[in-house]
């Protein structure tokens, strides 16, 4: 009765308690495919605000949950100058991809502990703690990885550039403003786009 015991309980939890992570593509890069759309001098910018649907299936986390508000941007640039994007003349606090992804993270430390403390009694248990906690880190690197592809660049938008990705910012009520401005390079006149959410 114990051998068969501890043997459902170690395929058990081989079977469920090991964390995955599998990557989701963000949406169009077609900054006509948004209605959220604002046009200057040939440059064309359209935000999308993730709710928590979306962000559950593009993230595998309810990053609104966790109080942060992930923005799709996209920038189409059809001017024939260059222009600069940079994240820090973005209206909000924008937080790095790597540290959303640390505070998403799977964590195992309870099913771990427990298994843990059961293989005190019954060495068996060890194992699904040890596949469950590698996993759980492998999970993590990947969407560590994951997050930090898709979040968009600091860079230079030459004729016919187009730069895309998300901004992570603190969760934003309806009707909060979201300014971005772009800094022509040659010029430096600086062009602002204002959204609301």
């Amino acid at each position: 009765m114990i051998k068969e015991l501890i043997v459902l309980l170690v395929s058990g939890g081989l079977l469920f308690g090991c964390a995955s992570y599998n990557t989701m593509s963000l949406p169009s890069a077609d900054v006509y495919a948004y209605s959220n759309r604002q046009a200057q001098k040939d440059i064309t910018i359209s935000v999308e605000f993730f709710d928590a649907s979306k962000t559950q299936k593009i993230f595998k986390a309810n990053l609104l949950k966790k109080g942060y508000q992930p923005v799709y941007i996209v920038i189409d640039n059809r001017s024939k100058e260059t222009y600069l994007f940079n994240k820090s003349r973005i209206s909000k606090t924008c937080y790095d991809a790597s540290v959303i992804a640390e505070k998403c993270g799977f964590s195992t430390a309870g099913r771990a502990t427990a298994y843990g403390v059961g293989g005190l009694f019954l060495w068996p248990l060890w194992i699904p703690a040890i596949v469950d906690g590698t996993g759980s880190a492998r999970a993590n690197r990947e969407m560590q990885s994951d997050y930090a592809v898709k979040e968009i660049k600091n860079g230079r938008i030459q004729l016919n550039g187009l730069l895309s990705g998300i901004v992570f910012v603190d969760k934003m009520a309806n009707g909060e403003h979201f300014d971005i401005r772009l800094q022509n390079i040659e010029t430096n006149e600086v062009l602002l786009f204002n959204f609301i959410k």
